[in-house]
Parts: structure tokens; C-alpha cells; sequence
């Protein structure tokens, strides 16, 4: 049997090249790439003119942000391995319940999603794209405090199952790339 080419297979391989060789900034693009793509499809769906300085200020964020994911994750990888979790479970005599493995895949999970995001996600990307959207501060305190804890209910539903899957089964490399095709995702939601 013949097998069928798939038409997307050099560009997968011209990715991954580039991805290897440079990993930083091929992150960072692909997450203002994505990033610009959901707020356009966002915006559409909204009765306004499309808005390009929202749509700028999504990207530019989504740059800052990948690029701190890779300088971070290496971080919580070092630091949570499940250890916290298996002292935890241990406490109510359920250790022998849970693999080290999907121990560690939560806990840095959780780290992400309880640490970073609500302590430096949310405070920058408010700031930043306050700022680029020409928000006074003022403005964008109150975008924020209206905001914060809507979308922190379901952050935490989207992106802790996500990241569970990135820091369990999606190779070290693909991670960060992942996360921002799951932001695709995570534009329809809000």
C-alpha cells in the first residue's frame, strides 16, 4: 500500500527546524501569530470596527508572555515534581493512589495557574494592554477589577486540564507552541 503524503509534512519539519535552531523567538512569534488570529476572529464576532490597536496590544503581549514561559517553565519543572503533592496525599493516607508522574504534572500545573498567572499574567497583560490601548490608569484599574475574577473562574476551568496535558504529554519543545494554539481556544471561551 501506497502511503499518502500529507501536504503539511515540510511545513511541520521547516517549524520544528526553526523551532530547534531558534527556539525563543520562534515561540514568541508563533504566540503573537495565534494571538492576533483569536482577537481578530474576537473581534468579529463583536458589532465594533475591527480595533488594531487591540489587536497590537494582544500580540505584543502574547510575545512578552511567551517569551517569560520559557524562561519560567524550566523554573516550576525544576521545582515541582510532585513532591508537594505526594506529601499532601500522603497526609490523608492516599499516596499509594496516585502515580509520581501525574502527581508532578499537576503540581506544576497548579504552580502555573495559581502562582504565575494571577501574580504576573494578569497584572502585566492588564497594564500592558491598557497602556497600548491608550487606557488611562485609572481606566484600566477599573478593567481590571471588573475583570479579574470572571476571567480567573475560567482561566482556572480552561487552563489547568491544558496544562495538565503540556506538562504530562506534550514533548519539552511543543510546549509553549501548544499553549498558544489552546489560546486560539481560549479566545472563543471569553
Amino acid at each position: 500500500a501506497t502511503a499518502i503524503a500529507n501536504p503539511l509534512s515540510p511545513v511541520f519539519e521547516k517549524y520544528m527546524s526553526t523551532l530547534s535552531q531558534y527556539p525563543l523567538p520562534t515561540k514568541m512569534m508563533t504566540g503573537a501569530a495565534l494571538a492576533t488570529a483569536g482577537d481578530a476572529i474576537a473581534q468579529g464576532r463583536e458589532d465594533d470596527d475591527y480595533d488594531p490597536s487591540r489587536g497590537a496590544s494582544f500580540a505584543a503581549f502574547d510575545m512578552i508572555y511567551r517569551a517569560a514561559q520559557h524562561w519560567l517553565f524550566p523554573i516550576i519543572v525544576e521545582l515541582c515534581r510532585g513532591q508537594y503533592l505526594l506529601v499532601a496525599a500522603g497526609a490523608i493516607g492516599a499516596a499509594q493512589l496516585f502515580d509520581l508522574s501525574i502527581l508532578t504534572a499537576m503540581e506544576r500545573s497548579l504552580a502555573s495557574q495559581l502562582i504565575i498567572v494571577p501574580f504576573l499574567y494578569y497584572p502585566v497583560f492588564f497594564t500592558f494592554t491598557g497602556v497600548m490601548q491608550g487606557l488611562t490608569f485609572e481606566e484600566g484599574l477599573d478593567r481590571a477589577k471588573q475583570n479579574f475574577v470572571p476571567l480567573m473562574k475560567r482561566n482556572l476551568l480552561f487552563w489547568i486540564p491544558v496544562q495538565y496535558v503540556q506538562f504530562c504529554y506534550i514533548p519539552t519543545e511543543l510546549q509553549i507552541p501548544f499553549l498558544s494554539c489552546a489560546g486560539l481556544a481560549w479566545t472563543f471561551i471569553l
